[in-house]
């Protein structure tokens, strides 16, 4: 198979390392400006001519605000693609996209790695076997200090602090927003939210948002998103009928609890990089096998839609 990669930053690059361990080689990158690379992979600047180097497969790497750029080529080429999150960065992008995956007959993913996590596929495990009985509320909570994220890099310069870049918590921790939704279901009526840029960091972009909703079978779903907390949280809080669990996607341990027992569940041989093999890893099955993959773009429209729908409001765009 031949991949083509848009997008050589962090995560383009982890996506490289991670083919050419898997075991493919034939990379392309596309680059606007040719600027070498530590594997001597053949690098493309013109888009037509790199679309038509007979790909398998594009992984679509770069900034959120550049996506839909090139994801319109990609899909009316039926080109099967992996585009990291979030899809797209405005309502007008929400529609074309939307209209154009309606034809679409490729393989397409949403690059949501959360999801590969062990403590995710525990949490959803015990939800399945309804160990927790009826759920009653669940708490999606990730924050951490932007400056800490990459201490080698000046945060103020980074795509996170970029709102024009699709920075911001919304899109950056969008993560989140999805795990609620695979994990709990789809809100119903309407969602609250208040966001804000509540700090003296150096961005223009919103550093905090918390976001509330129901489900259709009435439980109580609260969102936290933040660029703020000086020690790094990311954990899931269920409230059940016959117990409570807490997920730590940190230390990477589950808890799950009663009044009379506890249990707890460790993953401590766990690297986040294995999030992301298993991700690229189920694209490439799935595009051997001509099947959907279980994050489609369509699927990963959807958490992009309510982090779009909370930021149009919060910035008054159309």
């Amino acid at each position: 198979m031949q991949f083509g990669i848009i997008g050589y930053g962090s995560i383009g690059k982890r996506h490289v390392n991670n083919l050419i361990s898997l075991g493919f080689n034939r990379i392309i990158l596309f680059r606007s400006i040719s600027n070498d690379n530590e594997y001597s992979l053949t690098e493309i600047n013109d888009f037509d001519q790199f679309l038509n180097s007979s790909l398998d497969a594009v992984i679509l790497a770069n900034p959120t605000s550049l996506h839909a750029k090139y994801l319109h080529k990609i899909l009316k080429k039926n080109i099967n693609v992996l585009v990291e999150k979030p899809i797209i960065s405005s309502n007008q992008e929400y529609k074309e996209i939307k209209s154009l995956l309606k034809k679409y007959k490729g393989i397409g993913m949403t690059g949501y790695n959360m999801r590969y996590h062990p403590c995710v596929s525990t949490v959803k495990n015990i939800i399945k076997e309804k160990t927790l009985g009826k759920i009653f509320s669940a708490r999606f909570f990730v924050g951490q200090y932007l400056p800490d994220w990459r201490p080698k890099m000046d945060y103020s310069k980074s795509y996170s602090s970029q709102r024009k870049m699709g920075g911001g918590v919304l899109f950056d921790l969008v993560h989140e927003i999805d795990l609620a939704l695979y994990l709990t279901g789809k809100p119903t009526g309407k969602i609250l939210s208040k966001v804000g840029k509540v700090s003296k960091l150096s961005i223009d972009s919103e550093d905090m948002a918390e976001i509330l909703y129901s489900t259709n079978d009435n439980k109580f779903i609260s969102i936290h998103l933040d660029y703020l907390s000086k020690k790094y949280k990311r954990y899931i809080e269920i409230i059940g009928e016959n117990g409570n669990l807490h997920a730590d996607l940190y230390n990477n341990k589950v808890n799950w609890f009663n009044s009379k027992n506890q249990k707890q569940k460790k993953f401590p041989l766990f690297s986040k990089n294995d999030m992301y093999l298993n991700l690229i890893s189920d694209f490439i099955k799935c595009i051997q096998r001509n099947i959907s993959t279980t994050i489609n773009l369509e699927e990963g429209l959807i958490s992009n839609q309510i982090a779009l729908g909370i930021r149009s409001k919060f910035y008054n765009e159309k």
